[in-house]
């Protein structure tokens, strides 16, 4: 398991910046042609979790990756410290009822 103080947050060797942005441009419009054919097809759903400590960049995340998605086809759930029950169960417990249906 990784320690995260170790993770570098440099981007991966032989790419720059700059490169980053591009592919991250392309992936988003991928994604939201997948978010159409997804709704299209009516018969799948898509869970997203992410996890990580406060000002760990979840929410430029979100703006950046996520800003070609329809926002009708999106639920947002929030989740605060766990709870002493929370931590009793595995880390998507408490996610389980917020899960999308088909």
């Amino acid at each position: 398991m990784a320690i995260l103080p170790t993770l570098s947050t440099a981007p991966p060797a032989g790419m720059d910046k700059s490169d980053i942005k591009k592919q991250t441009e392309e992936l988003v419009k991928e994604l939201s042609e997948l978010q159409n054919l997804l709704f299209a097809e009516g018969k799948h759903s898509l869970l997203i979790v992410l996890q990580g400590m406060d000002a760990s960049g979840k929410d430029g995340l979100i703006r950046d990756v996520f800003s070609a998605v329809n926002p009708m086809g999106c639920q947002v759930k929030p989740f605060k410290k766990p709870t002493e029950r929370e931590m009793a169960h595995d880390f998507l417990w408490r996610i389980h009822q917020h899960v999308p249906q088909k």
